[in-house]
Parts: C-alpha cells; sequence; structure tokens
C-alpha cells in the first residue's frame, strides 16, 4: 500500500514571503533539578514544566508538572522552559501556518545566549547618575565591558538540527568559561536546548547556581555577600541573547531564515504561579510601540480586569495588598465585577474613584508620591516613601512609585468615561496554542509568554532590567507602524544593538542578593512578601477546605508568616553585612511555592473566594545558613 508523502508545509508554498519565530520574547526561569547545588555540579536529567502559550490560563498546574509539584522528587525545583514556534508569513504579513517538521523538512535551531554581569558596571538605578565605575576592578578594567571577555561566559552560537531521517535529535547543552581573576577557568552551565516533537525549539534554562571563584581552592566557594548589587568575582547562571530558526526543503535549492530574531532570557523561578505584576513587559513593550496614540478599543476582561483581580492575587503574597484588597478588604475588587463590568451611569461614580486612586504615568504628578494611590510598589529609582518617613533631600520622591504605562492609564481613563466593552475573554474557549486559530497564534504567544513577567519597577528587576523601557532597543518599522490589536504583535529586540546578554547585564550579581533585599513592596507577583502556608490552613474544627469570612479572618489571617523567614534578615542600609542575601544564595531552593488551591474557598455570604497558599517548603534552620532540607515537607519547625 502506497502512503501519500505530506507536503512539507500546510499552505500554498507560491504565497510564502517570510518566516517569523514566536514568541518574539521568551522567558525561561532556572531551577536546581538535575543539579547538585552542594558540589556545583550536574547530576542527572533536570525535569521541567511549560507555562501556558495561551493568555488567562492560570490554571493549575501548568503543563509538564506531575501532580501540580513545583519541585522534583528529590525536592529540587523544576525549571520552567519556554518553546519556540516559527511561522510562515505571506507578503502582506498574514499568517500562513506554522512550519513544524514534516516528510522532507530540515529545521536547524541556533541560539547565543551569554552572561556578561561580571563584566558590566556597577548597578545604578534608571534615574541614578551614568557610572562608568566596573565590577571586577581588578581584572581587565582597561577594557570595554563587552571585550572583558575573562568576565564572560560565552558559550558561542548553539545549533539543533531536526531532519526527516532525525526528528528527535540529542538536546545540546549551554556552558561556557568563567576566568574572573583565575588563571584556571570555571565551567558555568547556563541550560540547554533540545526539539519537541513537532520540531519547536526547546529552551531550559539553568540551575541557579551562584558561586565564587576568588579561592581556586574551593570549587564550591559561596563567601559571605558583602555588596547589594555588585559581588566581587561572583557568577550566577541567569542569561540572554537570540534565537534564529532556518528552515529547508531537501532536493530543492529552497533555504530561508527567519526575517527577525527572537529574544530568550532565563531569570529566576517564580515563586507566586498565577499572581500578576499591575505592569508587566508586555505592558511597557506595548506602550512603546504604540507611539502614544489614543488607545483603540478597550475591552475590560483583556485591559481593565486583569490589573483590578490582580489587586486581589498580590493580597495573598503582600500584607499591604491584603489590608486594601484582601477577602475582607475595601478594595476587594473580586466582589465588584459586576458593578465594574458595567458601563452604565448608574456604576459610573464607582469607575471615576478607582481611577482616581491610580497614580499618573511619567511622574506627571508630584503629589501623589503617597501610598495611597496605586500601585503600591516601589518605582524605578529606589525604595517608596512609606508614611511617615522623611522624604528624601535629593531625587524626586515621585520616581520613587511605580506607576501604570501611558497606554494602560489612557484605557483605564476610557473605561471611567464608560468608553468599552465588556465582552468574555477572546482566550477564554482556547486552553492550547493549537486550538487557537492560526492567525491569532502569534499574538497569544507573545502576551501569554510576558503576562507572567514584571515590568515595573525595574530597580534593577527580575527578568532584565530598566533597559527594557529604552525605546532605541527595539526593532520598530517606522514604514508599517504597529497598531494596537494587530494579530501579529512586531515586540522584537534589535540584536544588531542589543548583544547575547546585555538584557541582563544590569541585574543583580548574584540574582539571589536583590532577591533577598527586596522584601516589602517591589515584585511580590514573583517574589513572595508575606504567605499562608497551607499547614496553617486550619481552624478551630481542624483541617477544613472552604471557611467562612470570620474563621479566615479571625484564625487563618493573622498566621500569615515573612515568604523568607529562617533566612537572615539583613539590616537597613548596611555596609558590608547583607546576611540575608548571604543566606538566600545557599537556601533559595528551600523556599515554598504559592499557588491557587482550587479546592479551597473562602465563603462570604452566597459567593465564593479564590485561595493562594504556600507549599513545598523545606525546613531551613534559622541563622545557619547552608542546611540539608528535609524532603517533602511544609513543617514549620
Amino acid at each position: 500500500m502506497n502512503v501519500p508523502v505530506p507536503p512539507p508545509f500546510p499552505f500554498n508554498i507560491q504565497e510564502f514571503s517570510h518566516i517569523q519565530i514566536f514568541p518574539p520574547i521568551g522567558i525561561a526561569r532556572v531551577g536546581d533539578s538535575g543539579f547538585n547545588l552542594y558540589t556545583g555540579s550536574p547530576d542527572g536529567e533536570p525535569e521541567y514544566f511549560f507555562p501556558p502559550e495561551v493568555p488567562g490560563h492560570d490554571q493549575f498546574p501548568p503543563h509538564g508538572l506531575v501532580d501540580g509539584a513545583f519541585k522534583d522528587k528529590l525536592y529540587r525545583v523544576k525549571r520552567q522552559a519556554v518553546v519556540f514556534h516559527a511561522y510562515a508569513f505571506n507578503a502582506k504579513n498574514e499568517v500562513l501556518g506554522e512550519v513544524t517538521a514534516s516528510s522532507g523538512l530540515t529545521i536547524t535551531w541556533t541560539v547565543y545566549v551569554r552572561n556578561s554581569k561580571p563584566s558590566f558596571t556597577l548597578f545604578r538605578g534608571k534615574h541614578r547618575p551614568q557610572t562608568k565605575d566596573l565590577r571586577n576592578p581588578d581584572v581587565q578594567s582597561d577594557k570595554d565591558p563587552d571585550q572583558r571577555d575573562r568576565l564572560i561566559v560565552d558559550p558561542g552560537p548553539k545549533s539543533i538540527t531536526i531532519t526527516p531521517s532525525d526528528r528527535n535529535p540529542s538536546h545540546v547543552p549551554i556552558a561556557g568559561d568563567f576566568y574572573g581573576s583565575q588563571d584556571i577557568p570555571t565551567e558555568v552551565h547556563l541550560g540547554r536546548i533540545q526539539a519537541d516533537e513537532k520540531g519547536r525549539l526547546v529552551f531550559i534554562g539553568g540551575a541557579g547556581y551562584s558561586r565564587c571563584v576568588s579561592d581556586p581552592q574551593k570549587q564550591n566557594f559561596q563567601p559571605d555577600i558583602i555588596s547589594e548589587f555588585d559581588s566581587i568575582g561572583w557568577i550566577d547562571d541567569v542569561c540572554d541573547g537570540w534565537v534564529d530558526v532556518t528552515i529547508r526543503v531537501a532536493d530543492t535549492k529552497f533555504q530561508c531564515h527567519a526575517k527577525h530574531k527572537a529574544t530568550v532570557m532565563s531569570a529566576p523561578p517564580k515563586f507566586a504561579w498565577g499572581i500578576h505584576a499591575p505592569t508587566t513587559l508586555y505592558d511597557i513593550i506595548e506602550d512603546i510601540y504604540s507611539g502614544n496614540k489614543e488607545p483603540g478599543e478597550v475591552q475590560f476582561y483583556e485591559h481593565i480586569w486583569p490589573m483590578l483581580s490582580g489587586t486581589y492575587e498580590l493580597s495573598w503574597v503582600n500584607e499591604k495588598a491584603f489590608q486594601g484588597h484582601g477577602p475582607a478588604g475595601l478594595g476587594n475588587f473580586l466582589s465588584m465585577e459586576h458593578d465594574l463590568s458595567r458601563k452604565d451611569a448608574t456604576y459610573a461614580s464607582l469607575r471615576k474613584q478607582i481611577f482616581g486612586r491610580l497614580r499618573k504615568p511619567e511622574y506627571k504628578d508630584p503629589a501623589q508620591a503617597s501610598t495611597t494611590y496605586m500601585p503600591r510598589l516601589s518605582g524605578d529609582d529606589g525604595d517608596a516613601i512609606e508614611p511617615g518617613q522623611i522624604i528624601p533631600s535629593s531625587g524626586v520622591p515621585i520616581k520613587r512609585f511605580a506607576a501604570l504605562t501611558a497606554l494602560q492609564y489612557a484605557r483605564f481613563e476610557k473605561w471611567a468615561a464608560g468608553i468599552f466593552s465588556a465582552d468574555t475573554s477572546r482566550w477564554q474557549e482556547y486552553e492550547t496554542i493549537e486550538a487557537v486559530p492560526v492567525n491569532m497564534q502569534p499574538l497569544s504567544l507573545t502576551l501569554a509568554a510576558l503576562e507572567h513577567s514584571t515590568g515595573d519597577p525595574l530597580y534593577p528587576g527580575l527578568e532584565t532590567y530598566w533597559i527594557a523601557k529604552d525605546p532605541d532597543i527595539y526593532l520598530i518599522e517606522s514604514q508599517s507602524p504597529w497598531t494596537e490589536g494587530d494579530s501579529v504583535p512586531p515586540f522584537r529586540i534589535n540584536h544588531e544593538k542589543v548583544q547575547p546578554g546585555h538584557l541582563s547585564r544590569g541585574l543583580s550579581l548574584p540574582w539571589q542578593s536583590d532577591f533577598s533585599l527586596c522584601n516589602t513592596h517591589w515584585w511580590p507577583s514573583g517574589r513572595p512578601d508575606d504567605v499562608i502556608n497551607i499547614m496553617d490552613w486550619t481552624t478551630g474544627a481542624g483541617k477544613v477546605e472552604s471557611v467562612s469570612m470570620n474563621d479566615f479572618i479571625d484564625e487563618i489571617s493573622p498566621r500569615r508568616k515573612q515568604w523568607a523567614r529562617g533566612l537572615r534578615d539583613t539590616p537597613d542600609y548596611p555596609q558590608d553585612y547583607y546576611p540575608g542575601s548571604t543566606d538566600m544564595v545557599r537556601n533559595w531552593q528551600k523556599l515554598g511555592f504559592v499557588r491557587q488551591k482550587k479546592d479551597y474557598k473562602i465563603i462570604d455570604g452566597s459567593s465564593t473566594l479564590p485561595v493562594w497558599l504556600e507549599e513545598e517548603r523545606g525546613y531551613i534552620q534559622p541563622n545557619i545558613g547552608h542546611m540539608e532540607l528535609t524532603p517533602g515537607t511544609d513543617d514549620e519547625k
């Protein structure tokens, strides 16, 4: 029986114009699964999972998490992978279809990532004076940061090829040497690349491992941290760079590269799953590409509700949000969804009241340098000014507070005026990227990849630093400007200007240092401030799943604890003493993950409220530092 050979493309090749990679910016996250942090070396296959590829689908667990566990059987943190897809377009920039592994088709993916943190200048905030002072000033200090090769982990471009005869090639490790001040290099593993069954690229980041090379006799040297952002001799394994793809058809001369490269970043774990920042990197980039144009149609469930409902999510990882927007807070917008989604005059005063509490973008109103405005988070110029604090003599206090982007604010302004629609989100009916209509898949992948990121504040940031707010780093084509709502967002980094390693080099070194210090009003959507552990979800009746509002307020909410409990505190404004950062380097993998517990509810009259709780926390013996954890326990010993 003759089986017909399928054509290489699921579309008319005569219409083909170019290839593009989506998401244009993808984020992977580190985890120590498959790596021994105590010896500093790989010791097995890492377990990993995939975040949703459709926006708004935060249902737990994400694809690849067995039994909803973010940690493997050895109680190590699973890594968050990112998948890149290649799409074919016609000359009108319309999607023809996804290019996948098929008979006669060869796909070659190439990835080039670097870690150049140690070669860069000392940390400075976006609004602080520029500095030329270098990290590691005793090594190649006479060279430009990009030329300080002893301080850059540079694996070079790595490729993986899927052919008709080899649909499942072996993974390709990504590792490079770091010398620092030493003559013998230290190998640093930044991750690996592999292909899935359809020929898509899977990027898996590093282990989250940080070390110091200043003592060559100690291979796993993690001395006390004595700098807030700029530790000398240290290297971690986060990275960033570009992704390219080449398509070939066997027995023909057809060969095509992607029109533009995509971007990949590896970042710290997201310890609060399904909890969103008020402003994400998607919001930052969308605002840049919008060019300050008047926003188009405002869709309540896509543009307004995610931020309003997100304040309730944040209440499970931040005490101030809990007071204002938690289950019993006056600003619990979940209970107001019906009213907030109505545009008639009956609810106009409520909309305007909420809009009046939003901090204006671009620091337009210095009088809003106050915690009475939203978001109640620090900004790009350092710590927010808390009530009762003395206003600093230098700098503009309003820059100490986060704000929405101009586009976000303009949408809220139209919402307050009743100029919006409240249709169900267009993404609600799709659970997988394959189910999304092909013309919408690029937008779906772009938004889903960035909606779990943090775009404000960037001081320095989690996934990238304030460079993300610079329009000059993006590819913006003036001859074909992006129109808000286009199904093919061109959110691309200009890799002619931005070299591999540039997007992460302004972050804290090592990453755990600032991750420890930012523990009050910075990034609770990724790095929780305070939480309720699942072991504390009890009442006088014992272990229950659904509780009344009164029982929650009286018995459960007082049990909130610091997420990083067990790690030492760092004194305010230390000069050479950062014990919390030291402990975070050694114990970050033992901290718990916060996730929505679907079977747990707060009963408030006739309505129910969702619950996020901390799980999978290992035991950390206080003030001791590098301790073995007790696997599989949430005990608060």
